[in-house]
């Protein structure tokens, strides 16, 4: 571990359901919501694509990512990921050696991309794919780990693969979205404070000016 804090923005929902399983739900690579990501070979012709498609089918079935901000003070994280700042951001401190952080490219049109006659240099060439991203996406100061699928809990009923809270990945901050409905959920909030060992950090939006800010009000409330 290095101190530094990456934040997981979730809605509230999944943000509490995972708490209450001390869990965190992997993102496979067909579901990234980004549809650029790990293609650049959709730059070839139909027939050229299909070797490409066969091993990411294959990198697929075997590793997943887990997406995390340095910040918890951007607001469009917070739009985006959030359920328009009501959600919860969970703060993990995560293994230095497994941190990727994304480089963001300028380039318009994506790079080239080979394969070779070694499906574990294939694998190698597809996962190498993770850290980039194009440069609008900058704002999100992402770092990602990759996850092997094995390593996670069986699916559930929808297929939805989940990382357990542990060594790999310790919670210390449940961040509270400005919008946040505390009245509703302020109990189970305190009572993960307690069983997690966490730090409860609620947030508001500032008076004068655009930026996130810890609330003051909420904060003491989550002390008694």
């Amino acid at each position: 571990m290095n101190g530094q804090i990456y934040y997981h923005y979730l809605s509230s929902e999944a943000a509490i359901n995972d708490l209450e399983n001390k869990w965190i739900k992997v993102s496979t690579f067909n579901t990234l919501n980004d549809p650029f990501e790990m293609m650049p070979y959709r730059r070839y012709k139909p027939k050229g694509r299909r070797p490409f498609d066969k091993v990411f089918r294959e990198v697929s079935k075997k590793w997943g990512l887990l997406c995390f901000s340095l910040s918890w003070e951007e607001q469009l994280l917070w739009a985006h990921y959030a359920d328009g700042h009501k959600g919860i951001a969970l703060g993990f401190e995560i293994l230095k050696d497994e941190i990727l952080e994304l480089t963001y490219t300028s380039n318009k049109i994506r790079t080239k991309f080979d394969l070779t006659a070694d499906p574990g240099e294939n694998e190698k060439r597809f996962l190498s794919l993770a850290k980039v991203k194009y440069q609008e996406w900058k704002y999100e100061k992402e770092h990602r780990i990759l996850v092997k699928l094995e390593d996670c809990l069986p699916p559930d009923s929808k297929g939805c693969r989940f990382l357990p809270f542990g060594d790999r990945l310790k919670l210390k901050e449940i961040v509270l979205g400005c919008k946040f409905d505390h009245k509703k959920e302020k109990t189970k909030i305190k009572d993960f404070k307690i069983k997690l060992d966490a730090k409860v950090m609620p947030k508001r939006a500032g008076w004068e000016d655009y930026k996130i800010h810890v609330c003051g009000y909420w904060t003491d409330q989550y002390k008694k």
